[in-house]
């Protein structure tokens, strides 16, 4: 989830990035409210938000794994892979544990006592934590973190590849396989693979889980290895920004896929909520990519908060969520109001971080010693 936020080439990643987050932290707002599953749930639900929360259901993530797999390949041209594979352990590894034993839990606790399965103070359940037995049997989770979990494997995973694309015969592959791309329609071809995956997989729920997911593994492993691509040959986002507009239009030609069965033709409505999904990134990166050709001070900040921001987001959701259903109030006021006091306890919890240098490291920031006396200390954040 990283990128270089100073260098304008590019800028428009770190803005799509920054917007996927922001959708995130939309959905998971709304979660609270439709109908689905959920830590924590309002007593009157809203289903007419679940079409809405379909669509980015399909695009949130994804879009977020490709700019991931971009971000990488952005820092692999200041670095070694021994020194990216360090880094990427410093900036994924230790957040993500950090967000297990202290972001995670207070979402958990929540849900425990709003099911009625805990009673008593937060501090009188936490040593349950710290038993380590996985949730949901237990209380130690990843919750919202596996995202984070599932781009550390890929990085593990694919460092042979890497290595192998840095060699002369990688790099004559991947200029090959760029020149082909960037002919005609043939981009849109990558949503093949991706419904592919998921067909020959179908019969695996998704767990979040890593070892038992398959299905979500092998997808975001592809969006992954599609994004470290494009990083490394920008001139298939150049042509993303030629096909900006028909990428839009075949979206929203493919997007009826994504709310209407097909009797007897499961396997073709897959591949066309993919073909959507797939149109709909393609538009966005191409959009970003038209759009914003240099880099702004505002989205250099927004950009080096967003990986805290997502950290901290749902569990300041869910915990305003529940401690707000003492309010008397519907939830067409609930919901506007807890999008606007968890988004803004979010943006404080990342201040906070972002001005304490030694928590700076365990939310995935660039440490920053601070500055002596006769010295200023610039915050830079980079790949």
């Amino acid at each position: 989830m990283s990128s270089p936020a100073t260098d304008e080439r590019y800028a428009y990643i770190d803005l799509v990035r920054v917007v996927a987050i922001i959708l995130v932290h939309v959905f998971h707002t709304g979660m609270f409210f439709n109908t689905w599953e959920w830590h924590v749930k309002n007593p009157d639900l809203l289903p007419v938000l679940e079409p809405f929360m379909t669509v980015l259901h399909f695009v949130r993530m994804p879009l977020l794994m490709l700019v991931a797999g971009a971000g990488t390949a952005f820092a692999l041209r200041r670095r070694s892979l021994g020194q990216y594979a360090g880094e990427r352990t410093r900036r994924l590894l230790l957040p993500l544990l950090v967000g297990m034993i202290l972001v995670v839990p207070p979402q958990v606790y929540a849900e425990r006592v709003f099911s009625g399965a805990f009673e008593g103070s937060y501090l009188d359940w936490f040593p349950t934590v710290l038993q380590f037995r996985a949730y949901p049997k237990g209380n130690l989770s990843w919750h919202h973190l596996w995202f984070v979990a599932y781009l550390y494997a890929d990085v593990l995973l694919t460092l042979p590849l890497v290595a192998w694309l840095g060699t002369p015969r990688g790099g004559r592959f991947m200029e090959g396989l760029s020149a082909w791309l960037r002919k005609g329609g043939r981009l849109y071809l990558l949503a093949l693979p991706l419904g592919l995956g998921r067909l020959a997989l179908l019969r695996f729920p998704e767990t979040h889980d890593l070892i038992h997911d398959p299905k979500v593994v092998v997808f975001f492993l592809q969006l992954f290895l599609f994004g470290h691509l494009f990083g490394r040959r920008p001139e298939l986002v150049e042509r993303m920004a030629e096909l900006r507009r028909p990428s839009l239009l075949l979206a929203a030609l493919f997007l009826p896929a994504v709310f209407v069965e097909i009797p007897g033709l499961a396997w073709m409505r897959v591949l066309l909520v993919w073909f959507f999904a797939w149109s709909a990134m393609i538009g966005a990166l191409g959009f970003a990519r038209q759009h914003l050709r240099s880099g702004k001070p505002w989205l250099a900040y927004a950009q080096e908060i967003a990986y805290p921001f997502y950290i901290l987001h749902q569990t300041v959701i869910v915990v305003l969520a529940w401690k707000s259903l003492v309010l008397p109030m519907g939830p067409w006021l609930r919901l506007p109001l807890l999008f606007a006091v968890s988004f803004a306890v979010t943006l404080l919890g990342c201040e906070v971080i972002r001005r304490v240098p030694w928590l700076r490291p365990l939310f995935g920031m660039k440490y920053i010693a601070p500055p002596g006396p006769d010295k200023r200390t610039v915050s830079v954040q980079t790949a």
